[in-house]
């Protein structure tokens, strides 16, 4: 018998994740373009990696938390089925866009400067996509035009390469465990930045970049508070379940974009993962909040907010493309930008939807054979 787990509000965070990519990504194409845009402005300029950081937080939550309620009810955990069930929920997506990205997009696209580099760099991208590894590509050559955002599907996917294997080699569980690896991991992290400033070569350049994309600290502060829920450990939920720790965590994250330093940018999503875990243990499971964010229409979008990730950035170009090929992107900035954004995201909802729909359901059909604590976000 299964185990349902369900966190209200958690689809519509993971649709806001979504989202702020997507505006990022329309003001960077406007700029790529050489239009009007608001790419410079610092908090648009940040949006984008600000959701997908608060995504990996959000998925180290939820995955340790399933992880930890399937070893609970049914005394063992198994990575064999963890795996099928990543393979079935993020591979069919994953590889359709692939080929979209490497195959039948470049027939019909041209982005200045990166179409260049991707027909040169081709079969080594290609290479390193096929094995998931969007992210080391990243780090050596220029993004593949229009998917580039898969980067971070790379990264989740080799974090969670390790994680069941983490989570069944210690017998204890801990906070105190949690804290020792991501004291490790950022400390790794330090050190091969350091590295890179002292051998100021191509090498460190492409170990740094690298580094800088493995937000696994991320996802480890999500599995954090994961384990603080789990553990019911009541005198950190009734701090963080705090109106004013929770005002603070929200506002705290667009505060720090404008008074911290730029020398410390590189660390200011470990300073947001735990503004994300505040935020989301108070939409999701503080049982006084009045900022739940449940609605049906925000469920839904949070639900195919995986396609609405992955096609949003080939939406845009097209719809940019072809607002100038017919005039309707002119002087009226105003009324570009509001028909830019409305029909990108509208086209991109509804392909998401479709995707969803008669694509992504027949894999997670599949995947619940593999499923024994079922969560509905």
């Amino acid at each position: 018998m299964r185990k349902k787990v369900y966190f209200p509000g958690l689809n519509s965070l993971r649709f806001f994740s979504a989202l702020s990519v997507i505006i990022t990504h329309v003001e960077l194409m406007k700029h790529k373009f050489g239009f009007a845009n608001l790419w410079s402005n610092k908090l648009i300029f940040h949006f984008g990696g600000i959701g997908v950081s608060f995504f990996f937080v959000l998925s180290g939550f939820l995955v340790t938390y399933l992880m930890l309620e399937e070893k609970r009810n049914f005394n063992f955990f198994s990575i064999k089925n963890f795996y099928l069930r990543r393979i079935l929920r993020i591979w069919p997506l994953y590889f359709l866009i692939l080929i979209l990205g490497f195959f039948i997009l470049p027939k019909f696209t041209y982005i200045p400067f990166f179409s260049e580099h991707f027909i040169d760099d081709f079969f080594l991208n290609f290479i390193f996509y096929l094995l998931i590894l969007p992210n080391i590509a990243f780090s050596i050559y220029y993004a593949v035009p229009l998917i580039g955002q898969s980067w971070s599907i790379g990264v989740e996917e080799q974090f969670y390469i390790l994680w069941p294997i983490v989570f069944n080699f210690f017998k204890k569980f801990t906070f105190k465990l949690l804290t020792y690896l991501l004291i490790f991991w950022v400390s790794v992290k330090l050190f091969f930045l350091i590295f890179s400033l002292y051998f100021d070569n191509e090498i460190a350049l492409i170990v740094k970049k690298n580094l800088a994309m493995l937000k696994f600290e991320n996802m480890i502060i999500g599995a954090m508070g994961a384990l603080i829920l789990f553990e019911k450990k009541s005198k950190i939920l009734n701090f963080i379940y705090n109106k004013t720790i929770f005002f603070l965590a929200a506002s705290g994250i667009i505060i720090s974009i404008y008074v911290l330093p730029e020398l410390l940018f590189d660390g200011i999503h470990l300073l947001h993962s735990i503004f994300f875990i505040v935020i989301i243990l108070n939409v999701s499971t503080n049982p006084n909040t009045n900022f739940r964010l449940e609605s049906p229409v925000l469920n839904f979008l949070g639900k195919i907010s995986y396609g609405l990730y992955m096609y949003h950035l080939i939406v845009i170009y097209f719809v940019l493309t072809l607002m100038v090929r017919f005039d309707i992107y002119h002087e009226n900035y105003s009324l570009s930008t509001f028909l830019l954004y409305s029909q990108s995201m509208i086209i991109t909802f509804l392909i998401s939807y479709f995707s969803y729909t008669f694509f992504e359901k027949r894999f997670l059909k599949i995947k619940l054979k593999f499923t024994k604590v079922v969560s509905s976000n």
